[in-house]
């Protein structure tokens, strides 16, 4: 080799670094999310702006693939959610998304009829601050959250935490957590969906009268596939989603909450929730709250501001013999269970996760009568919640709630049979 031809491979060599430096790379995801018989959404980050692309395929026809190409931007904080749709229900997909020399993939089974014959799986939780892990080096709440094998993961909120609930902040703490090892190996297969409560929202214990409100709303947005959020017409983040014979409401409690003319919801929400709910035709409907139905906190459905919408739903649920009804929430930093009644016989159920890694709450004592279970200890700090769900089949059970620790396994289980739920 000659002295230019040397000179001129070494310039060449930096070149390719420097332009392998410069191009975007995976930084954050994927995420798998709004999976139903025709459609997914998948979630990515890119490290700077780039293009990415994304092959999804049916993994017993690999030679038959769906390319989509999208373009990342400085505006959205390089974050993309790739939709595919027109796919074919309870079909087996394998998808793999690139951008400049990294590589991601997984894989997904779309919906159908035949789920409604089986148990839903769901796994969820809340509360999580990246700075607060207590588990061993190489694991987190996540990899036991991936162990349960479910069928879709809900996070209720407080994930991440932020002062403000500004666009900055939010932005730098989803990255955080997407981060955290075992997050992505949960999510990437997983349908995912999310919603806020007032730590990912904004100040403690807010409304949406606080300045940050849609900054916080489009920076949601950007970072959770989730089927939709709120209406044409009307802000939020709320929507609802079918897996077997499971109707799913996440809620927005934040955006539209206004204290001062004491409403959660809002009136168009209000509305959506209550027809939802009265038309659906799943054996089980789950409202899915980032506050408990139960707790008498400023910011939570029992409390001071927002009861009288609370007992206006549940009478609304009781009148219309609207049965299979049941809620989810976080928040407390304990794994509760409430039992409420609300007219003709009828009770609501609200299984609370424990906090993914808060330290927790210890339970009252002694527990108050609408309350069958509480556990929090400040030395078990990696909780979460399971739902199974029951087909019809089952003339004994309806559902199992299990509170369990990352840690410690499952604390506690719960049956409820379909007469506690008025499905008999």
């Amino acid at each position: 080799m000659t002295f230019h031809h040397y000179i001129f491979f070494i310039s060449l060599t930096i070149s390719q670094i420097l332009f392998a430096a410069d191009s975007p790379q995976i930084s954050h995801g994927p995420m798998l999310g709004a999976v139903s018989e025709n459609a997914a959404k998948i979630w990515l980050r890119t490290s700077t702006p780039g293009e990415v692309n994304c092959t999804l395929f049916e993994v017993a026809k690999p030679s038959e693939p769906i390319v989509k190409k999208v373009q990342t931007n400085l505006a959205s904080d390089n974050t993309c959610i790739i939709p595919f749709d027109q796919l074919k229900k309870e079909t087996q997909y394998k998808y793999v998304i690139r951008t400049g020399n990294s590589e991601q993939q997984g894989n997904f089974t779309t919906l159908g009829p035949s789920l409604s014959d089986k148990s839903i799986r769901l796994v969820y939780g809340s509360c999580y601050d990246h700075k607060d892990n207590k588990m061993k080096a190489g694991t987190s709440v996540f990899t036991e959250m991936a162990k349960r094998n479910g069928d879709l993961i809900i996070f209720l909120g407080d994930f991440p935490y932020t002062a403000r609930g500004a666009k900055n902040e939010l932005r730098k703490g989803n990255r955080k957590l997407r981060e955290v090892i075992g997050f992505t190996e949960l999510t990437s297969s997983t349908p995912t969906y999310g919603i806020y409560d007032d730590h990912d929202f904004g100040p403690n214990d807010c409304d949406g009268t606080h300045k940050h409100a849609d900054e916080a709303l489009a920076t949601f947005k950007e970072y959770w596939p989730n089927p939709s959020y709120g209406l044409a017409q009307d802000k939020g983040i709320y929507c609802s989603f079918l897996v077997g014979d499971v109707e799913f409401f996440l809620l927005d409690g934040r955006y539209p909450a206004r204290m001062k003319k004491k409403t959660m919801l809002g009136e168009a929400q209000y509305k959506w929730l209550c027809d939802g709910l009265k038309d659906s035709k799943s054996r089980y409907k789950v409202i899915v709250s980032g506050t408990q139905f139960g707790r008498a906190k400023s910011d939570g459905w029992a409390g001071k501001f927002y009861l009288d919408e609370r007992n206006k739903l549940f009478s609304f649920i009781a009148d219309h013999n609207i049965n299979g009804v049941i809620g989810i929430s976080g928040d407390v930093h304990r794994s509760d269970i409430y039992k409420l009644p609300i007219g003709k016989g009828q009770y609501f159920y609200d299984f609370t996760s424990g906090s993914l890694s808060q330290t927790h709450r210890l339970p009252p004592r002694p527990l108050p009568k609408e309350m069958i279970h509480s556990y929090g200890k400040k030395t078990d700090n990696n909780m979460y919640g399971e739902i199974e769900f029951r087909p019809a089949s089952d003339n004994e059970t309806a559902l199992i709630f299990r509170s369990i620790s990352a840690q410690n396994d499952v604390i506690y289980e719960h049956k409820l049979n379909p007469k506690d739920l008025s499905l008999d």
